[in-house]
């Protein structure tokens, strides 16, 4: 059993303590904050990529281009992106700390039948 507890907490009980300290909706939150910083990072990436990419037909054009328009449309892409991917971390992250806490659930209860194991050992000496 202590073999059992002892390759539990090495590999999965990181993270399951980690997600412990946390209430279930600061971790969430956290969790959908950091989502949006990677978006927003990603999205600058790919957009500064599509400008080097698309660089000889944007001075060509540099004149012509209808640039509210185009912002709105980078604004409206966006935001999609930002609702979308918000939307999936806090399913995931949500998902995440439930399957964290039945771990911990069934890690104290090991822990519990182990202190009474050798709680009763001890009486018996």
């Amino acid at each position: 059993m202590m073999t059992k507890m002892a390759i539990y907490e090495k590999n999965e009980g990181k993270d399951m303590v980690k997600t412990a300290k946390y209430y279930k909706s600061d971790y969430i939150a956290l969790g959908v904050l950091k989502s949006l910083i990677t978006t927003t990072l990603a999205f600058i990436i790919i957009m500064i990529l599509y400008a080097f990419c698309n660089a000889e037909g944007i001075v060509a054009n540099i004149n012509d281009l209808d640039y509210v328009a185009l912002g709105k449309k980078v604004a409206a892409y966006y935001i999609g992106l930002i609702v979308a991917f918000s939307i999936i971390s806090g399913f995931v992250y949500s998902y995440k700390y439930e399957k964290s806490r039945k771990g911990l659930k069934k890690y104290f209860s090991r822990l519990n039948k182990l202190d009474r194991f050798y709680n009763g050992q001890k009486k018996k000496k």
